[in-house]
């Protein structure tokens, strides 16, 4: 059985792209020669897929890197080099995809949604396309655009229709237990649960997933006792179960004891996240076979009852009320589902294929960093441009200098503050900014 993680780090590189060549074809009549140096193929992607045969995050414990292949060299006659290999990485449904700081990339909550973490790079062209009435035999090419790896983070949130949501030792893994098929560890004392469980619970031939939330305690929504990895796994879920520890009623002063602690646990929803916390519920009391005075529990039903939710008195251990209780979990479920099918909210059948914003170039976006060297200017299409170059190759280095003045980069610097004369740092190359 895998170990359950719900938090990964990973690098994802994609290939690098494929380098064109130089290569001439030499006509048998007349001598003449032509450029035939073929383009490099693209580098391939790193793709993340989410799919139903995982559960788990852990097998990224130990494998943190992942890069695709790249692409292949150009070859003569203009022949194109073989495109790298995308590289699948597979990851459970309901992954979130979050680069390094933390800003959302990619929600992989249907099977089959998938994000391209790590684009591959371009091909390098051949000196067959740069052939011109001005430029008939060219003796240069493009490298392969080269890539770098970046650090992404996973985070892992089940996909449930509704989650059992209480205090430790309140008995909700023995209610999973029982409405399901799971096997969680239970023993009488807190936190024995540590990892969120699912079951599938079965009625009326519908089925149901409902996970089984570690125990929340006062404070669960700064992060105390892991609150927050805790609470995670409750934000997809449809309905929540807020189960509460009928024991308690056993103690002095156990009414309110019991209402205290419902309010402690609606208090730390509402902390956490105020759409978690309106999230619709019902009330579960549990271990009621152990209070012998009814009239107690009547009382408490008439004290929960001004919370606006469906009540029900069970006994995990013994099974009573159990059935009354999986019916009205059921019911509760159904109305969920055909309320978000009907705003079009739920759409689990649908793939939704993500796109890394800002993977394109913006090429007017130019940021300029000053250093003793020189200015150095961030823009990631000149950078790509002065990458693929090979600045050792004087023809080569004369045609970025053009595409350069083409596009009118000096007036551009100039504009941004740079006096002509300045040194002028753009990837590995470096000039003085002229008129």
């Amino acid at each position: 059985m895998a170990v359950f993680l719900d938090e990964a780090k990973i690098n994802v590189k994609g290939g690098n792209g494929g380098s064109g060549i130089v290569t001439f074809f030499h006509l048998k009549t007349g001598g003449k020669k032509v450029a035939s140096g073929g383009s490099g193929g693209k580098g391939g992607d790193v793709i993340l897929r989410s799919s139903g045969n995982i559960t788990t995050l852990h097998g990224f414990r130990k494998k943190v890197h992942f890069k695709a292949e790249s692409g292949g060299t150009g070859g003569n006659n203009k022949k194109t080099g073989r495109d790298g290999r995308d590289l699948v990485v597979p990851v459970p449904v309901g992954t979130m995809v979050k680069d390094a700081s933390g800003r959302l990339l990619a929600d992989l909550s249907s099977e089959g949604d998938e994000v391209a973490a790590a684009r591959g790079g371009m091909g390098g062209r051949g000196n067959a396309s740069f052939t011109s009435q001005k430029r008939r035999f060219p003796a240069f090419c493009e490298k392969g655009e080269e890539t770098e790896g970046s650090w992404i983070n996973l985070e892992l949130r089940l996909m449930a229709d509704a989650a059992l949501v209480g205090f430790p030792n309140a008995g909700k893994s023995t209610i999973i237990s029982r409405i399901s098929a799971a096997r969680p560890r239970i023993a009488d004392y807190p936190f024995t649960t540590l990892v969120p469980q699912l079951g599938v619970v079965t009625f009326d031939d519908e089925d149901l997933v409902v996970a089984d939330i570690p125990g929340v305690i006062e404070g669960a929504h700064e992060g105390v006792g892991l609150g927050h990895r805790f609470l995670r796994h409750i934000t997809r879920s449809a309905v929540l179960v807020m189960v509460l520890d009928g024991q308690k009623l056993l103690e002095p002063d156990g009414e309110k004891l019991l209402m205290e602690s419902y309010r402690i646990l609606r208090r730390e929803l509402r902390m956490y996240d105020r759409e978690v916390y309106d999230k619709d519920f019902i009330i579960v009391l549990n271990k009621t076979d152990l209070v012998p005075d009814k009239g107690i529990l009547e009382r408490v039903r008439g004290m929960l009852s001004g919370e606006g939710s469906e009540i029900f008195f069970i006994s995990a251990a013994a099974g009573d009320g159990i059935r009354d209780f999986v019916a009205g979990l059921h019911q509760r479920v159904m109305q969920r589902r055909k309320h978000e099918a009907g705003s079009g909210t739920r759409q689990k059948d649908e793939e939704k294929i993500y796109s890394i914003s800002g993977e394109e170039m913006d090429k007017r976006k130019i940021s300029i960093e000053k250093t003793p060297e020189g200015y150095i200017v961030h823009n990631r299409h000149l950078e790509r441009l002065v990458g693929m170059t090979d600045l050792e190759n004087e023809e080569a280095l004369d045609y970025l200098m053009h595409r350069l003045k083409k596009i009118k980069v000096g007036d551009r610097l100039k504009a941004l503050g740079i006096d002509e004369g300045s040194t002028v740092i753009i990837g590995k190359l470096v000039f003085d900014l002229a008129d």
